[in-house]
């Protein structure tokens, strides 16, 4: 009996942790996020120094190998995707090649690798993802999620891509003049006249003095944009720091690189093994990215709570309070029953 009970608690914290959303707009007031799909191409360039002149910060969701010349095989483009970086603008995902696998260890695949291209350019690794066209629903969703991706659409289309800015420019007015709460603008770097005209017309609608331009992040009120902490981007490694907090009952320690908590009470002893391994990874029972994604919405950094022990402060994730929590339920229940 307790052990079915504490087995059912164990799923409802579970399906708490797992978000299983498919964004489609902002949540900031005042907020417009412009994004550009399928790039780097021959005109994204230009296009950041268009942005970067009126003060204007856009998300990137790029590909690796789309538009000729290929960013995998082309230098200058490669630069062109780290010039947009260290201009403040956000780079996503849009997979490697324009396509999402649905199986899912060949998806899993296919985004590491994307993953490993961009970090070899800017450093970092992308937390947000588009999927090409936007097709990615029910199972696909929660796989991309539990990759530990935040799963980008739009609440603005301007099929730019078949009309180009003869069609997108009466789209931007129509939704404009509506004076919406904000905006998640889709776009394509890959469509001449979207950089050289319906960009300048964003920029001269005076649609900026109202809202605010933002990156996606931003706009989601969200401050990790890549999957490094802001305070592990520079380097892979980090110091073990443990704390020791004691209670006439229960004795809890803590260590967060090859990490183990042990609660112990009346000779009954619950383990929750690994529950972070390094900056970039969660794993679950020893299994890198199964079941559901602990770093999925979690913030480590600025954001992070800490608590004072005896070496110093650590950052405290909200999800590893949630399994301590309910370790400690399972030892009441063992005592109890």
């Amino acid at each position: 009996m307790v052990k079915i009970s504490l087995k059912f608690l164990s799923l409802i914290a579970a399906a708490s942790l797992a978000s299983g959303q498919h964004i489609r707009s902002c949540k900031a007031d005042k907020t417009i996020a412009l994004t550009f799909d399928d790039g780097p191409t021959e005109y994204t360039s230009k296009l950041i120094d268009k942005l970067n002149k009126h003060h204007i910060k856009a998300t990137f969701f790029i590909n690796a190998h789309n538009y000729s010349p290929y960013a995998d095989e082309s230098k200058t483009q490669r630069d062109v995707i780290k010039k947009a970086y260290e201009s403040g603008h956000q780079i996503a995902s849009h997979t490697y090649s324009h396509y999402l696998p649905t199986e899912y260890s060949e998806m899993k695949t296919s985004l590491r690798k994307m993953d490993k291209f961009v970090k070899d350019i800017i450093g970092v690794t992308p937390r947000f993802l588009r999927a090409p066209g936007g097709n990615c629903e029910g199972k696909c969703v929660e796989n991309v999620e539990s990759l530990g991706y935040r799963l980008i659409k739009w609440d603005v289309d301007t099929r730019d891509w078949k009309e180009g800015s003869s069609g997108a420019i009466p789209v931007l007015r129509e939704y404009f003049n509506k004076r919406s709460k904000n905006y998640l603008v889709l776009m394509h770097d890959s469509v001449k006249s979207t950089v050289e005209d319906t960009v300048s017309w964003i920029i001269n609608s005076g649609i900026g003095e109202k809202y605010k331009f933002v990156t996606v992040a931003e706009c989601l009120g969200d401050s990790k944009k890549y999957k490094e902490s802001s305070s592990s981007s520079s380097s892979s490694s980090s110091s073990t720091k443990t704390t020791t907090r004691t209670t006439t009952k229960t004795t809890t320690t803590t260590s967060l690189v090859g990490a183990t908590e042990t609660i112990s009470a009346n000779s009954t002893v619950v383990t929750v093994s690994d529950t972070l391994v390094s900056p970039t990874q969660t794993v679950i029972d020893g299994n890198a990215d199964s079941g559901f994604n602990l770093a999925n919405n979690t913030t480590i950094g600025n954001n992070a709570a800490k608590v004072e022990g005896t070496s110093g402060s650590i950052p405290m994730i909200s999800q590893s309070i949630t399994l301590l929590m309910i370790s400690i339920i399972f030892v009441v229940f063992n005592y109890v029953f």
